[in-house]
């Protein structure tokens, strides 16, 4: 729970930190793709997570990394910030989690979107349609397949739920009818 808090608000300051989609999409790029330089490297990634190691050895480690690419000045900081205080393993949470978080300061709700089969572009563009008036605001949605749902969609939003799903009916009716059955004695 302490790590998700402390992914949350890395997350959020480094969001809070791009103004616009072009430095976005160039520093979350960027972040990504030290995480995969990080993650291909077992050996790497074990020294830099070690706690027994210092930060100074771990920032000369990781500079010598950045050295060989060309990263954002503000890639370059938010990486040392996160050796500095130890915290660079929370990097695959804020990679995942960045996109959403930045979506959301700049006023785009974003939703998960689930369904047995793809969708196609113009049932896509419907849903999108009904979900940003619904919002009152622009919405971007992330799709999936889940062939548990069996049929219709799964739609969440944060901690907020819209199951139209067939198996999510079923739930519904087998609480609904588990209400209504009378119990031994009653």
């Amino acid at each position: 729970m302490k790590n998700e808090l402390l992914a949350k608000r890395y997350t959020e300051g480094l969001a809070a930190a791009l103004p616009d989609d072009a430095e976005y999409r160039s520093v979350f790029g960027e972040v990504g793709e030290f995480l995969g330089i990080l993650e291909g490297h077992e050996r790497l990634q074990a020294l830099l997570l070690r706690p027994f190691v210092s930060s100074t050895k771990k920032a000369e480690i990781v500079e010598e990394i950045l050295g060989r690419h060309q990263y954002k000045d503000k890639t370059r900081r938010f990486l040392m910030l996160l050796i500095e205080h130890r915290r660079l393993s929370l990097l695959p949470e804020i990679v995942r989690t960045l996109p959403s978080r930045w979506k959301e300061l700049h006023g785009i709700r974003t939703f998960e979107v689930l369904s047995v089969v793809p969708l196609s572009d113009g049932q896509k563009k419907r849903l999108e349609a009904e979900l940003s008036r619904l919002e009152n605001g622009p919405v971007s949605c992330s799709y999936a397949q889940d062939p548990a749902i069996v049929g219709g969609l799964f739609i969440r939003k944060g901690n907020r739920v819209y199951d139209v799903s067939v198996k999510g009916g079923i739930e519904r009716m087998k609480e609904t009818i588990g209400e209504r059955v009378p119990q031994h004695g009653d």
